[in-house]
């Protein structure tokens, strides 16, 4: 079964060879906080390492209201740091990541893409999905449109 994973945008400045992501093994970790938090979900480096890790905020549902605009979750050094190293192949977010910190600078150069406003995110499996993002204009600009769906697995 496909899901389709709803308004997306991918970042990275990456080489444009690994600008697309195709049947990653994926799983979605809940972060659970106030409206403005500093993302939290809990993981264990190998079970992350090569496979897509989609964060679930809520965020989602504010789509298409001013609100969803206004200042929400964001990436903080600590889960960064950790999603490097534990090789995450690329990070999806159901929020916008419109913070330009050294940190979030590091997860976009090409350290792990990330595909942000997607949508979606609850109604999938925690575990047991393929994970794709493909893209849908010029690759040559580091920020652009993708269509992000999940393939059920299991």
């Amino acid at each position: 079964m496909i899901i389709e994973l709803g308004h997306r945008t991918f970042q990275s400045d990456a080489p444009t060879g690994s600008s697309l992501f195709a049947n990653l093994r994926a799983m979605v970790f809940e972060s659970i906080g106030p409206v403005r938090h500093e993302i939290s979900v809990p993981f264990h480096d190998s079970q992350v390492r090569r496979a897509a890790l989609l964060i679930q905020t809520g965020w989602d549902q504010r789509w298409a209201t001013d609100a969803y605009w206004e200042p929400g979750p964001f990436l903080g050094d600590h889960l960064i740091f950790r999603m490097v190293r534990s090789g995450v192949r690329v990070v999806g977010v159901d929020f916008p990541v419109t913070e330009r910190s050294a940190e979030t600078r590091l997860i976009t150069t090409g350290k792990i893409p990330i595909v942000e406003n997607l949508r979606g995110l609850a109604s999938l499996p925690r575990v047991g999905f393929r994970f794709s993002a493909l893209p849908l204009e010029d690759v040559s600009n580091p920020i652009y449109a993708v269509r992000a769906f999940a393939e059920i697995t299991e």
